[in-house]
């Protein structure tokens, strides 16, 4: 059975299952469904109001819960999140910077990012947005991540059509050619992930460890990568950081040594913001870098009365 014909036979319970899982955070592929579906309204052989009735219907009820349970865990779920991504460095502090910057306003177009809309909702729903906003801005979000890919299908009925007929012409050498070209996609991002465990793994260092580093050495900088979300969350800072904020690593230490210890921190899930800053630094030349571990314990034990903060 090819696409065409499963989309035919399962129609507007496919769309909404698609969605619902694609929504609720697994690798499905509920675009190209949707394009295939809008082609098949085109041609007649669905209702148009079904099928985008099923891509909302999939799409808000995996959106409240995910508004459900960042209201109720907070923050802390971003980090399970995250944990799942295969670009841990950036899946949260991206989606914070893009919710600092727009707002509610990002769940608009926030379906349309890879890897930020499941991370966009729990951030909103943790800063404690009324969900009669939410409801308003993922709704108009919804509606157009939807209505894009059916109304894409329709226009292009003839050419989608055709596209997969070629495609079962070809048979399963198109599903394979795809597979290669994903897991070569995946095989990268995991192997960069493991690189970053390992470097992690080699530079680490607790609080304890920088408390005594501190007293020792006057030079001494921590480069604070934290979101601006996440510092409006918990504003303590440590002593001797300078926040890094939306400058680039180098312009940040431009006037400090290469040879200076520079120690690099996040609240991300297992420091990958900061394993990916103390990579960056160690290509750059710099000879000693260590990745502060702990995270928000880490603040609770460094910060204090006498923390203060480098200018940069």
């Amino acid at each position: 059975m090819d696409l065409i014909d499963l989309v035919t036979r399962w129609g507007v319970p496919l769309v909404i299952v698609f969605v619902l899982l694609e929504q609720g955070g697994l690798p499905l592929p509920a675009a190209p469904l949707m394009v295939v579906a809008g082609a098949l309204a085109g041609a007649g052989t669905l209702r148009p109001e079904h099928v985008l009735g099923a891509a909302l219907v999939g799409c808000l009820v995996a959106d409240h819960l995910w508004f459900a349970i960042g209201r109720r865990a907070g923050r802390r779920v971003l980090g399970t999140i995250c944990k799942l991504s295969l670009s841990p460095d950036t899946c949260v502090r991206q989606t914070d910077d893009l919710v600092a910057r727009h707002g509610l306003s990002l769940l608009v177009v926030a379906k349309f990012i890879p890897g930020v809309s499941a991370v966009a909702i729990p951030t909103v729903a943790a800063m404690g947005i009324h969900w009669r906003r939410f409801i308003v801005f993922d709704g108009i979000g919804a509606l157009l991540w939807s209505g894009a890919y059916i109304g894409a299908g329709m226009i292009f009925s003839r050419e989608v059509t055709r596209l997969l007929d070629s495609m079962s012409v070809i048979g399963g050498y198109a599903v394979l050619i795809v597979a290669v070209l994903v897991s070569i996609y995946i095989s990268i991002k995991v192997l960069h992930r493991m690189s970053l465990k390992r470097l992690h793994r080699l530079v680490r260092i607790s609080p304890s460890e920088v408390s005594e580093l501190i007293e020792q050495d006057p030079h001494l900088v921590i480069i604070d990568a934290r979101s601006e979300v996440a510092r409006a969350e918990d504003p303590r800072v440590l002593p001797r950081s300078v926040m890094l904020g939306n400058r680039d690593v180098e312009e940040v230490l431009s006037q400090h040594s290469k040879h200076q210890m520079v120690i690099t921190f996040c609240t991300c899930p297992s420091e990958a913001s900061a394993a990916l800053l103390a990579e960056q630094l160690l290509k750059s030349g710099y000879h000693r870098v260590r990745v502060l571990t702990g995270g928000t314990d880490a603040l609770h034990a460094l910060s204090g009365p006498l923390a203060s903060v480098v200018d940069g």
